[in-house]
């Protein structure tokens, strides 16, 4: 575990919160740390995490090594924090759970949309955090990350960090977002993107490298982001999609209550962007060729229709 060195667990908490009480008893939020810790080697890899953990037990403090161990402690410091704080909301007790309140008034209860709010805010810097860390990896490029699977599939990709997706579709440049979109995008680029452009002169594409992109390869790209996402929002729950590509139905009576997202709305949106994609990959196939693109100028109306709607 890459915290409580020399007995100072919470205090480390407390740097790299801002919000943990340094008296604390560590021990309790142990649990926490490990299920966090263990949640961000799922992303990162185990050699990633073990990585840490040598350079936070060594002897040899180094700026550059203090650095990373910051960058993967933080996530875990905010995730493990946080779900301690939703299981204190009420204290659990041998003849069930209870909540309690100061006699003289002096403290009171927090509204639940106080609570919800509070929650949102400490996910959100949890997932800017890994976003940070990842961005590190991407730029540093150290071994145990390079040879990861992760890593190693996303070269494979004509999108390959979080940052180049977001040119394609606004994802707010997160590495986290990215990295649960890895297997949309290869379905996307291998089922569709792929066949549609020609296998023989696929590589050419994938390993293209000039600035400014050649008009076929933003297209692919364009296509290849907007069928992942499609495919990410009926697939996955909401909860890990950005807020501004599903509306959020926020109640203005409770403020931070939600309304679940109902099928059909969620099935519209996922259709508007495969529809949109269809018109890249059309692009795409026009740029390959170098034909130009012929454009309806009239809407598209069944010769059974009598009237048409200008």
């Amino acid at each position: 575990m890459i915290f409580n060195k020399d007995k100072n667990g919470a205090k480390e908490l407390r740097e790299l919160t801002s919000n943990y009480y340094a008296n604390n008893d560590f021990n309790k939020i142990i649990g926490e740390i490990e299920l966090a810790a263990d949640e961000l080697a799922q992303l990162v890899g185990k050699p990633v995490m073990n990585l840490a953990e040598k350079y936070y037990n060594t002897s040899e403090e180094s700026k550059e090594h203090l650095d990373f161990v910051r960058k993967v402690q933080r996530p875990i410091a905010l995730l493990a924090t946080l779900r301690l704080y939703q299981k204190n909301d009420l204290s659990h007790e041998d003849d069930g759970c209870k909540f309690k309140v100061a006699t003289d008034n002096s403290e009171k209860l927090p509204w639940e949309w106080q609570l919800d709010r509070d929650d949102a805010l400490h996910l959100e810097e949890y997932y800017k955090a890994v976003d940070v860390l990842i961005r590190y990896l991407n730029d540093e490029e150290p071994e145990e990350w390079t040879n990861s699977d992760t890593y190693k599939l996303s070269q494979t990709l004509l999108i390959r960090n979080g940052a180049s997706f977001d040119r394609y579709f606004p994802i707010e440049k997160s590495e986290r977002m990215f990295l649960i979109l890895l297997p949309f995008i290869q379905e996307a680029q291998q089922l569709t993107v792929k066949r549609a452009y020609g296998v023989t002169s696929w590589d050419v594409l994938v390993t293209e490298k000039e600035v400014p992109e050649t008009d076929a390869h933003f297209a692919a790209c364009k296509a290849v982001a907007l069928l992942a996402m499609s495919m990410a929002l009926r697939r996955l729950s909401l909860s890990v999609i950005p807020g501004g590509i599903v509306r959020k139905f926020m109640a203005e009576s409770d403020m931070g209550k939600s309304e679940p997202a109902l099928l059909e709305d969620v099935n519209r949106v996922s259709q508007w962007l495969a529809d949109d994609a269809a018109v890249w990959i059309d692009e795409m196939k026009r740029a390959r060729d170098g034909s130009i693109p012929e454009y309806d100028l009239l809407p598209k109306n069944d010769k059974r229709n009598k009237y048409c709607r200008l």
